[in-house]
């Protein structure tokens, strides 16, 4: 049920389509990080660092010159904090993705960016330590991906959702997570020429 707001429309991101991607990262045994995710979270930052980015009119409904997008303008949003302190260190190791912003869901409640990344990091149902419900709460997906101004990049196990729920609620859930999957355009790497 989520919809861009109005202001969205006079955003632009040169090379992206705007809303929400998918990326499946395949894995196996990871619960609560995924170094696979990790390197996928550096490769998608470095795809993004200078696209031309246009934020819309500013307060006073001048428009605004587009700029490239940089480091500050990525946000990326891990299930865990495991996951968050992973990603972090392989951002930390290319200087040019020092200013990425990573954390949880809790962390980021109130703030946007042009672009957000979601690491899951569990590589199946079996994985998750603290339950499907948490790891599939539709109102912290809602949080993590809304973030993006533009766009959001949802990063996942394909075997994330092979199971079969015991309960109506988990049936749910899995429902409401196959579905953001289903309706999100496949993520493939840009083009060269939208990188230049």
């Amino acid at each position: 049920r989520l919809h861009s707001a109005d202001a969205a429309s006079h955003r632009r991101l040169d090379g992206v389509d705007p809303g929400v991607h998918r990326l499946d990262v395949e894995h196996a045994g990871n619960t609560t990080s995924s170094a696979e995710e990790a390197a996928a979270v550096v490769g998608l930052a470095r795809q993004f660092l200078g696209l031309p980015w246009n934020p819309g009119p500013d307060g006073a409904g001048r428009p605004r010159e587009d700029s490239p997008l940089t480091a500050e303008d990525l946000l990326v949003v891990a299930a865990y904090n495991a996951q968050v302190d992973l990603i972090a260190a392989a951002l930390a190791e290319d200087p040019k993705l020092a200013g990425v912003r990573v954390g949880t869901v809790d962390k980021f409640q109130g703030q946007e960016a042009p672009v957000v990344i979601v690491s899951m990091a569990a590589s199946s149902a079996g994985d998750v330590p603290r339950g499907m419900d948490f790891l599939l709460s539709p109102n912290r997906l809602n949080v993590a991906v809304s973030r993006g101004q533009w766009c959001a990049v949802l990063l996942s196990s394909p075997a994330l959702t092979d199971y079969l729920p015991t309960t109506p609620a988990g049936l749910s859930l899995l429902g409401g997570f196959t579905g953001l999957r289903h309706a999100a355009r496949r993520w493939s790497p840009l083009q060269p020429e939208a990188l230049q």
